[in-house]
């Protein structure tokens, strides 16, 4: 089982969120522990309307003291501006933070909806949270190990393409965030200026605009098939913060505006002849009418849900 099927296991299982917020690069180079980027969110609907409403500004700010509390390694449960209650667990690794697993997402008005003794009740969901997220801090700490056996914490030994495959992967797995190269450098222990050097002699382009990129490539896909969406929500649900400047880099790298791409790439209507046209089984009532196959319309697995 991989970390992703491991966590969406829990999810279910405990009707809850799980969400992970890494500190080593085993996360990225690994294929076992890569994630979704949702997963690296706090994802439930309630969180993700609040991170539309002020653009990630103040969930941000309450994960950056988590992490500084998460890293004294012990676990710790709190809620958050938002009233939303959730367990950290720290996962250290030699000494150092390596993750942390963040459980719950129970919002503190449904908490007095039981008695917190009661079967089934708030105590017994919150013992269950900290069972499962001591199983997964372990599971995470042998595949920690099993990196470091094959010399995969010795960033001194890495070759090139280490680098470059990792500010792939981190890319991919927080577009949605405001992330930056002294993020991605912290994370791989190696200086910025060698590591934006390096980026851009392999791929000719910085690590600003190869996030940039990314974040616009999402963008297409809601432009494309969610025609009901504002300019600046799908702004906001690809990583930019500002509709005009999302607006700018659109321009830049597509050659034309998002409305113009929004219009000139919607999918196109059914004739009226065929869409007044009723299926003679239908009329008939001796079929049912055909069901809609999911695949037939391009979905970004990376696009929160």
């Amino acid at each position: 089982m991989n970390l992703l099927d491991l966590l969406q296991y829990h999810e279910r299982k405990l009707a809850s969120s799980v969400s992970l917020e890494v500190r080593h690069p085993a996360f990225y180079h690994c294929d076992s522990l890569k994630l979704t980027p949702d997963q690296y969110l706090h994802h439930a609907d309630f969180c993700r309307a609040v991170k539309l409403r002020d653009n990630h500004a103040s969930c941000s700010e309450n994960k950056r003291r988590s992490l500084e509390v998460a890293r004294h390694g012990r676990c710790f449960s709190s809620c958050c501006p938002h009233g939303v209650w959730e367990y950290a667990c720290p996962v250290m690794y030699r000494g150092e933070l390596a993750a942390v697993l963040y459980f719950g997402n129970l919002h503190s008005e449904q908490e007095k909806e039981a008695p917190r003794s009661a079967p089934g009740g708030p105590e017994e969901r919150r013992k269950k949270i900290r069972m499962a997220a001591a199983f997964v801090s372990e599971f995470l700490k042998i595949e920690l190990d099993l990196f470091s056996a094959l010399d995969g914490a010795n960033a001194k030994q890495h070759p090139e393409s280490y680098y470059l495959e990792n500010c792939k992967n981190f890319i991919n797995c927080h577009f949605l965030e405001n992330i930056a190269l002294s993020d991605l450098a912290e994370l791989l222990k190696v200086n910025p200026n060698y590591l934006g050097s390096l980026i851009r002699q392999q791929t000719g382009s910085s690590f600003r605009t190869l996030l940039a990129r990314r974040r616009i490539e999402e963008s297409k896909i809601y432009l494309k098939f969610h025609k009901d969406l504002s300019i600046t929500k799908v702004a906001r649900l690809c990583g930019f913060t500002d509709s005009n400047y999302f607006s700018c880099v659109f321009r830049k790298l597509c050659g034309q505006t998002p409305l113009t791409y929004k219009r000139e790439n919607s999918p196109d209507p059914l004739p009226a002849s065929a869409s007044n046209t009723v299926p003679p089984e239908t009329a008939t009532g001796n079929a049912s009418a055909p069901h809609p196959d999911s695949s037939s319309a391009p979905h970004s697995g990376n696009a929160p849900r």
